[in-house]
């Protein structure tokens, strides 16, 4: 009898075992097929006429730069940029105009934008949202302004180059001029790391990349900055 009993237990815990998986799978699925709904609504209400900009950025300082926006939902966006940089500044505390170095270098930008205007149809509208950078840059030949290390007169300091990442939260806006083309403006604020290296170059690296210096050693520096920026776009909306 006890035995039975045994069974019967063993039996309707393993029936709730197997049924147990079944129902969150039920309800997972109930849940992806809303959201699904739900992401399919969104989709459905981008303007189709205007859901892709082209853009060009001409007061990028140094700097060609291009961008590609795509709608993803009625009121969410992806926005991915490439530029070529020929310019980029070092620090001169007593002659700015001799701060600017040529370079060769590329940056690569990435953004989700949220548009919040109830008047306006995204693209146009207010917008907030994350940027993400990267840039890379190698400057021009004699860029630090001495060719020679500072405590070994005879050893060359190697040319300079720089990566960069940054994280900046940006507000604008976008605004529709006639039928296509448009017109945008953005303020961002947030910060960029930096990590510049010249064999060589020891206290000359701290003295010339622009930033708080987190750690340097012979040939290489680290330095934190500020990056608030104001851009100014114009583009084309398809």
């Amino acid at each position: 009898m006890l035995k039975r009993e045994k069974r019967t237990v063993w039996g309707l815990a393993l029936i709730l075992f197997l049924y147990l998986p079944l129902t969150f799978a039920h309800a997972q699925s109930r849940e992806d097929e809303e959201e699904y709904l739900s992401n399919k609504e969104d989709v459905q209400d981008i303007d189709l006429a205007h859901d892709k900009v082209i853009k060009i950025h001409p007061f990028q300082l140094g700097e060609i730069y291009l961008s590609y926006e795509k709608m993803r939902t009625s009121r969410v966006s992806n926005e991915t940029g490439i530029g070529y940089v020929y310019a980029s500044g070092l620090e001169e505390r007593s002659d700015w105009q001799n701060s600017i170095k040529s370079t060769t270098g590329v940056a690569i930008r990435m953004s989700q934008r949220h548009y919040t205007s109830k008047r306006k149809t995204p693209p146009f509208g207010f917008f907030h949202g994350a940027m993400f950078g990267y840039k890379f840059l190698l400057f021009e030949e004699d860029a630090l302004g001495v060719t020679q290390a500072p405590n070994a007169p005879t050893t060359p300091i190697g040319r300079l180059y720089q990566n960069s990442l940054e994280l900046n939260y940006q507000i604008g806006g976008q605004f529709q001029l006639g039928r296509h083309f448009t017109m945008e403006v953005a303020g961002m604020l947030g910060a960029r790391l930096k990590y510049a290296r010249a064999r060589n170059a020891d206290t000359y690296l701290r003295d010339k990349v622009i930033g708080h210096v987190l750690r340097h050693d012979e040939h290489s520096v680290a330095t934190v900055v500020p990056s608030p920026q104001l851009k100014l776009s114009v583009g084309y909306s398809f």
